[in-house]
């Protein structure tokens, strides 16, 4: 009988002490057994490194790594750090997987792919009360050369299957032999940033519709759950990053092209919300500086153009900035949030990646 070949599966744990455990029960109900489950204490001040340490103990497959507070990055890195699988899968600690997700991965994988993308449930709970749960599976599935890929990469994009890394399984060999590791210098969007270097390592890659990954939204904080004084500045590195991975693969063309900026413009209209925040530190002063900021720059002003296909909201804002209406847009976001807050007190929060 052919020895499985193991799996491990890196799991960034910080105060989650509450939910940490579902994540570890759904990893060890895989049907696919030769895993080692590697738990990154990133300086927990919860109960959560006891409740890890618990598991450690009733199953020798986990092993805990504590450390100082690094962030997630720093974790993940720590994770392939001490990996000695043959592959290597992610979960956040506050998601589940399906108990078939690492077997069917590395079926999808083989000899021939180098990365299997799988789909995922975004579920959206409220005081334990499950309110939403919905799928998202690419429509187009099967195996495909790196370049057919980067031909329907916009779409990808545009759907968030590029964006993380817990719908993914990885080679360990690519990721050493390349010394690929996760930005600790990017607050946000670092796992797209390692799914940009990988990728660029890949010569065939299995696309498979299954949702085995759960994203549960109530769990952790979303794009808007809390103001973020450089999210502009990340948004910016974030975007530049993948217009010259696009640049570098001959593929900032047409449908790509399009896709990813008229993505950005949505980023856009999400850096003036967050300046909005009811967290926000920012007097009505700063918050027309940071306006400013934004409306002359360069890279916003280049894009311009993809605002008018946007929605009415997008045509509008983007007329303000073209006509440098300050004023108009900070009453305008002023109002928008308003309204939100008013409508979150009826319904669920947003999705953790808006």
């Amino acid at each position: 009988m052919k020895k499985e070949k193991l799996v491990s599966i890196i799991v960034p744990v910080y105060n989650s002490e509450s939910y940490i455990g579902n994540c570890i029960t759904s990893i060890l109900k895989q049907t696919y057994e030769n895993i080692e489950v590697l738990l990154i204490d990133d300086g927990s001040t919860d109960g959560s490194g006891k409740v890890c340490n618990a598991y450690a103990q009733s199953d020798n497959r986990i092993r805990v790594v504590h450390q100082e507070n690094a962030g997630p990055s720093a974790a993940r890195n720590k994770g392939i750090e001490a990996a000695r699988g043959e592959y290597v899968q992610f979960v956040d600690g506050d998601d589940t997987i399906e108990p078939g997700m690492t077997e069917a991965m590395v079926e999808a994988l083989g000899e021939q792919h180098q990365l299997v993308i799988c789909g995922f449930n975004n579920v959206i709970e409220e005081d334990g009360r499950l309110v939403s749960d919905e799928t998202f599976c690419f429509y187009k599935t099967g195996s495909f050369e790196k370049e057919e890929v980067l031909k329907f990469f916009g779409e990808l994009y545009r759907d968030y299957f590029i964006h993380f890394n817990w719908n993914k399984i990885y080679r360990s060999a690519i990721i050493m032999e390349h010394g690929l590791s996760f930005d600790t210098n990017v607050i946000r969007g670092e796992d797209m940033l390692f799914n940009l270097d990988y990728l660029e390592k890949c010569s065939r890659i299995k696309i498979i519709g299954n949702p085995f990954y759960n994203y549960m939204t109530s769990n952790s904080g979303s794009i808007t759950s809390k103001f973020r004084p450089n999210l502009f500045e990340n948004q910016q590195l974030l975007f530049q990053r993948t217009r010259e991975f696009l640049q570098r693969n001959n593929a900032y063309t047409g449908k790509n092209m399009d896709l990813v900026e008229e993505f950005y413009t949505t980023r856009v209209m999400a850096c003036f919300s967050n300046l909005f925040h009811p967290k926000s530190t920012l007097t009505s002063n700063q918050i027309k500086k940071h306006i400013l900021k934004i409306m002359w720059d360069d890279q916003v002003n280049e894009k311009l153009g993809y605002f008018k296909r946007g929605d009415l909201e997008k045509l509008l804002v983007g007329f303000m900035i073209a006509n440098r209406k300050v004023e108009w847009l900070y009453w305008y976001f002023i109002i928008r949030s308003t309204i939100r807050k008013m409508l979150n007190l009826f319904g669920a929060k947003s999705k953790k990646w808006i």
